[in-house]
C-alpha cells in the first residue's frame, strides 16, 4: 500500500516538474483539454439559443420548452388573426451576435381570448416595452405562433414581473380559454390559477354591479376607497 501511494506521489510530482521545464507543452495540453471538453458539452446540450434570435417557432427547440427557460426581448406589434391575438417579440439572445429588427417572433398570450378593448390595451401599454416570455407549446399544425406565458418588468426599471395574461384577466379585457398548452401536466397549475383569477374577478364585478345600484352604498365605497389608499393604486397596472 505504502509502495503505490509512493509511486503515485513520484509520478505526480514527475509531472509537475516536466510541466515546469515545458511550459508550451503545458499550455497545449491545457488548452487542448479545455477545448475537448467544450466540444463534448456543445455537442451534448447545443446551446445555440445563447446566440440565435427566435424567428419563427420552429427556432426553439423542444428540449428548451421541457426545461421551461425564460428568455427576453421587446414587444414590438400586435397583430390580429382570425380569433387569435398576437403580440409580435423581437427575441434577444443571451449573446445578442446576429438579430433582426424586422423579422419577429409570434407570441400567443396563455390561456386567454383578447376582447377588442384587449386590443386596445395592448397596443397602447405594450408595444415597445421589455418582456419576459416562457414558451410552453409551440402550437399544432398550421399554426404559426408561440403559446407564452408573458411577463413585464413593472416598473420600467423595476425588478417586479407582471403576468400580461392574468392582468388582462383582472381588467376583464380577456375571458379564460384553454389552447394548446393546457394539456401539458407541467402547465396545469398555471392555468388553475388563470381560471381562479377570472372567478374572482367576476365575483367582484357582480359585487360592484350590486353595490352600484345603491347610490349611498357605492359612494362611501369610493370615498373610503380613496381615503385608504394612495392615488397611484387607484389607477390599473401598467397606467401608472
Amino acid at each position: 500500500m505504502e509502495s503505490t501511494r509512493g509511486n503515485l506521489v513520484a509520478k505526480y510530482q514527475d509531472l509537475c516538474n516536466y510541466l515546469e521545464r515545458d511550459t508550451v507543452g503545458s499550455e497545449l495540453l491545457i488548452y487542448g483539454t479545455s477545448a475537448m471538453m467544450l466540444a463534448v458539452a456543445y455537442a451534448k446540450r447545443k446551446p445555440a439559443y445563447l446566440v440565435r434570435q427566435f424567428k419563427q417557432p420552429s427556432h426553439i427547440p423542444e428540449r428548451l420548452i421541457n426545461e421551461r427557460l425564460m428568455h427576453t426581448g421587446r414587444i414590438s406589434g400586435v397583430q390580429q388573426r382570425d380569433q387569435d391575438m398576437l403580440l409580435l417579440i423581437q427575441h434577444r439572445p443571451l449573446i445578442p451576435l446576429f438579430t433582426s429588427r424586422t423579422r419577429l417572433l409570434p407570441v400567443k398570450l396563455t390561456g386567454v381570448r383578447v376582447n377588442s378593448n384587449g386590443y386596445s390595451w395592448l397596443q397602447q401599454c405594450l408595444i415597445g416595452r421589455e418582456a419576459t416570455f416562457l414558451p410552453l407549446n409551440r402550437g399544432g399544425q398550421g399554426q404559426d405562433f408561440v403559446v407564452c406565458q408573458l411577463c413585464l418588468v413593472h416598473p420600467p426599471k423595476g425588478n417586479r414581473l407582471l403576468d400580461v395574461s392574468e392582468t388582462l384577466l383582472k381588467l376583464r379585457f380577456a375571458r379564460f380559454c384553454q389552447d394548446a398548452a393546457a394539456g401539458v401536466k407541467r402547465n396545469g397549475k398555471y392555468y388553475q390559477h388563470l381560471q381562479k383569477v377570472e372567478r374572482s374577478t367576476t365575483e367582484k364585478e357582480a359585487w360592484l354591479s350590486w353595490a352600484a345600484s345603491y347610490p349611498s352604498i357605492w359612494r362611501r365605497y369610493n370615498e373610503l376607497k380613496q381615503c385608504l389608499l394612495p392615488k397611484e393604486k387607484l389607477l390599473p397596472e401598467l397606467v401608472r
